[in-house]
């Protein structure tokens, strides 16, 4: 794992909270790492991920002066975009999978045509964050920013050609199963979180 300094007081903070766990991990992507951020491990402990939504908060109030919603996909995310938009005094939505597709409940009555900042917890590929800008741009809503609590690509996946914003930019090798180095030391793999995403 290759991080930049700048990174220490997050990566310090999500060690405190025993959130950065080492093994041989399969991610929701279905790819295979050594490492597995545990957001939950965060989320039980309020004062924790109050403190690194602060720091997230103020990073998107600098770089998106003008939006309605902030908008985050189900479920491990809707803490964290939740405490978000009220640190930003915005709105709040969240989407989930229903048949396996990401959409949005009936009840955001101001959602179509809005404007919307995407916050999630992890991007490891990128997949999730595409699904939800496909969503909103279903109902008119304009991304006006994409933003992480940590980038395990280190910056090099956008979305939808968009930059991702993260307080966290790793370099975090994740391995296809067929070349996991892990599997072929037949290391037992934990599949940790939980998602309706099948892989």
């Amino acid at each position: 794992m290759i991080a930049d300094p700048s990174n220490e007081p997050v990566l310090k903070l999500f060690k405190e909270c025993d959130a950065l766990l080492q093994g041989h991990f399969k991610l929701t992507s279905g790819k295979h790492s050594e490492w597995y951020f545990e957001k939950i491990r965060l989320i039980e402990k309020p004062a924790a991920l109050e403190r690194i939504v602060d720091l997230l908060a103020a990073k998107i109030r600098r770089e998106v002066p003008d939006f309605d919603y902030v908008v985050s996909p189900a479920y491990g995310a809707i803490a964290i975009g939740f405490l978000a938009a009220l640190k930003l005094d915005k709105k709040f939505a969240f989407s989930q999978r229903v048949d396996e597709k990401m959409s949005f409940r009936s009840g955001f009555s101001g959602l179509d045509g809005s404007r919307a900042v995407i916050v999630e917890d992890i991007l490891t590929t990128g997949g999730s964050l595409h699904e939800v800008v496909e969503s909103l741009r279903a109902r008119g809503t304009e991304v006006a920013g994409i933003y992480v609590l940590v980038d395990r690509s280190a910056g090099t996946i956008p979305v939808e050609g968009k930059p991702v914003g993260s307080l966290l930019a790793l370099k975090v090798e994740a391995f296809e199963p067929a070349a996991c180095p892990f599997c072929a030391k037949g290391l037992p793999i934990t599949k940790p979180g939980a998602s309706d995403k099948k892989t």
